[in-house]
Formats: structure tokens, C-alpha cells, sequence
């Protein structure tokens, strides 16, 4: 699969999945086939039974909504639980 039709199918933006692609951070495995065009190996086993759990993340823009942080991890964790996921890693950041 395209590495943009990949990202729009999870929900991130394109832009995102290429800098993560040359940063060696991209979540699944993926290629470069041509100049310009990079391949997502979607047939790898990466469900949560698979991987061990899943990693949660938040983020708000400024200090005065730590709170909205707070409110925003809990919602997170609340729908990994009803989902019957494992959380295995809890990242928030105030950026």
C-alpha cells in the first residue's frame, strides 16, 4: 500500500508518515520503490494480541490545559479498556 493512502487510512497526515518514514520512527515496515513513490508492508502482524499491547497518546498546546491533559489520557485509557486492549505505554506531552 502507498505510504499516504496508509496514513489517511489511520488518520494521520501524510506529511507525518513521511517525516516519521525518513526518521526511521514509521510504526510498520515500509520501502522506497522509486523516486517517488514508498511501499507500507501492511501485511504485518501488528494487532495489539500481537504486539503486546497498544501505546497511548495526548498532547495539549499550552500549560494552562494540563487539566484538559488529564481529562484527555483518562478518556484514552477508559476506551483502551472498554476495546479490551493492554496499554503497555502512556505518553503525554504539553508542546
Amino acid at each position: 500500500m502507498n505510504l499516504t493512502e496508509w496514513a489517511r487510512a489511520q488518520g494521520i497526515a501524510p506529511r507525518t508518515a513521511y517525516r516519521w518514514f525518513r526518521e526511521g520512527t514509521l510504526p510498520v515496515p515500509a520501502e522506497r520503490v522509486g523516486p517517488r513513490t514508498t511501499l507500507v508492508n501492511i501485511d504485518v502482524n501488528t494487532a495489539a494480541s500481537m504486539t503486546g499491547g497498544v501505546g497511548l497518546y495526548a498532547r495539549v498546546s499550552s500549560h494552562g490545559q494540563k487539566a484538559d491533559l488529564e481529562r484527555q489520557t483518562a478518556r484514552l485509557s477508559e476506551w483502551a479498556a472498554k476495546a479490551g486492549h493492554k496499554v503497555v505505554r502512556v505518553e503525554s506531552e504539553i508542546a
